[in-house]
């Protein structure tokens, strides 16, 4: 090589290394069934009840609150959507299971953490996954991920990692259930997590995997770190010292969600107070999402109680744990919550935060356009500079990323979010003013709580039912954010407009598509847990492709 040309490379790679330097750091919070009126900041002082969430609170201060940021009424189609950058319509609407046949993303299309790497990112994942395992296309490092210390499922429990195996089962109030022939959910990047079973509740491993990360990442590498709290699924379990906090509520299903967010607030203060300790808070984009309203659905059986003994290590002799009803959540003063079209199942806590200075002009700003949790994926593309086109995805004919690229909303160079439309489900609609429910559709949990929801007196949010009419419901949602008020009736030819919009939207090829997939559990995925992983889920399928 001559002199000149040797010159020239190292002018080209110290170039490149200013400009990785440049990127910020990404912190991309997504929790799980975090209530509306759980959060702090949609508080007045007044009505605080119980809600205690300081940390969050000034990270939303500081930062850019989204007001309108919306996802799917579940779990799984929300995660997919973030990783894959396609609107749940376009990808699953129904939640999945670890045994999933299909997966809840398609094998032949991009995550958001492979695009990241494209662009120089290290990438981590902390946390629920809860979108396929398959395959180990399927798992996190399948999807671009370094390392991953996640679990694949909806929920487990926090000390054992056995598999919830959801609720409804109207258990014992005073035994729990024999959790010995559970299949353990927890997974370490490319094999069973099995060195933390018993270990200690599964919040503070989660916590001690990300301080391993900051502390021994090289901070010349932009880092995008992916935490999915574990907060608040069900079970709801928190460390005892957070149930004393909250012991004078005498609803133990509230008394446990409240313990729970005061927990995640916790665990946020200790990983951002890290990242500002450690240098890496000035140039970070923090993102902060819920992937569903909050749950307020029936009490069924009541919350287990265990006499708490210091130093216990198992999911028993911790307290109290709800793990049947999914009840303890409150979304006042939005309609509904989680399994609900409703705004309280679909429109969520969400932030922008940390020290990056592209959001400076918006800092204790709210913005009201709207967004979806999908954005993201296209959005942190532009950022760091990476054509977010899903090339592996085109050439197998799946859909194409939904994605719209909210960067100028977020750093102020626009006053108008450039989404306009969400197309939820079949029979649901949401544009920037109106939200049209087609005729004869059925909503659950037509109803709203109060402040302290839900009490001793309140009859659950899950037992009220709307019926749209022939023509369909409207709601005006920039004037009723209760949903309050059909305007149907007054307002046909919006109702025609959107109608046509929404029969568009559901004769669209992608729908059809994917709402033919195959989603149903493999029989084959559970013996092959307890055969090949010890008991542990893992996938099961393609194992020599990896």
């Amino acid at each position: 090589m001559s002199l000149r040309s040797a010159i020239l490379a190292a002018a080209a790679a110290a170039s490149a290394s200013a400009t990785q330097q440049d990127k910020p750091h990404v912190f991309f919070v997504l929790v799980d069934d975090f209530g509306w009126a759980d959060a702090g900041w949609h508080r007045n002082a007044s009505d605080l009840y119980d809600t205690v969430t300081p940390a969050m609170n000034k990270l939303v201060k500081d930062g850019l609150e989204l007001n309108r940021h919306y996802v799917f009424m579940e779990c799984t189609p929300t995660r997919a959507s973030l990783q894959s950058g396609r609107l749940p319509s376009h990808l699953l609407t129904q939640l999945c299971g670890p045994c999933d046949r299909s997966g809840a993303i398609p094998y032949n299309m991009t995550g958001i953490a492979q695009v990241m790497k494209k662009g120089g990112y290290a990438t981590h994942q902390v946390g629920k996954w809860d979108a396929g395992m398959v395959t180990p296309k399927h798992t996190p490092k399948g999807r671009g991920y370094d390392t991953s210390l996640t679990y694949f499922g909806h929920g487990n429990w926090m000390w054992s990692h056995g598999e919830w195996e959801g609720s409804g089962h109207d258990l014992s109030t005073t035994h729990f259930p024999d959790m010995t022939s559970f299949i353990k959910d927890f997974w370490d990047t490319d094999k069973p997590a099995t060195q933390f079973v018993d270990t200690g509740y599964e919040e503070y491993i989660f916590r001690d995997r990300m301080q391993k990360i900051l502390t021994e990442h090289n901070k010349s590498t932009p880092l995008f770190l992916n935490y999915d709290a574990r907060v608040g699924h069900y079970p709801i379990q928190a460390p005892y010292e957070y149930q004393q906090k909250f012991s004078h509520i005498d609803n133990k299903y509230r008394m446990m969600n409240h313990a729970m967010v005061n927990f995640l607030d916790d665990q946020l203060l200790n990983v951002t107070t890290s990242m500002q300790n450690m240098g890496y808070w000035d140039n970070t984009l923090m993102v902060l999402s819920s992937d569903n309203g909050g749950y307020v659905l029936a009490p069924n059986g009541g919350c287990g109680y265990s006499p708490y003994q210091a130093g216990s290590l198992s999911d028993l002799n911790q307290g109290y744990a709800c793990y049947n009803g999914e009840a303890g959540a409150n979304n006042y003063p939005l309609r509904g919550g989680k399994y609900s079209d409703f705004e309280g199942g679909i429109r969520v806590n969400a932030f922008v935060s940390g020290g990056w200075s592209g959001i400076d002009s918006r800092r204790g700003q709210k913005e009201e356009g709207m967004m979806h949790v999908a954005d993201w994926y296209g959005t942190l593309a532009n950022l760091i500079g990476v054509d977010p086109t899903d090339e592996e995805a085109a050439a197998a004919g799946l859909p194409p990323i939904d994605s719209v690229n909210m960067l100028d909303l977020i750093t102020g160079k626009t006053s108008v979010s450039p989404r306009t439309e969400y197309f939820v489900r079949e029979g649901l609609l949401v544009t920037t003013k109106w939200k049209y429910i087609a005729g004869g559709k059925h909503v659950q949990s037509n109803a709203r709580g109060g402040p302290a929801y839900p009490n001793m007196t309140n009859d659950p949010i899950s037992s009220h039912h709307l019926v749209c009419p022939p023509q369909g419901c409207l709601f005006d949602l920039e004037t009723d954010l209760f949903e309050e008020h059909d305007v149907s009736a007054q307002n046909p030819d919006v109702v025609r407009q959107l109608k046509q919009q929404l029969e568009a939207n559901e004769q669209n090829k992608y729908y059809i598509m994917m709402g033919q997939v195959d989603h149903s559990g493999d029989p084959a995925c559970k013996p092959f847990a307890k055969a090949h992983y010890g008991g542990y889920y893992g996938p099961w399928k393609d194992l020599d492709g990896q």
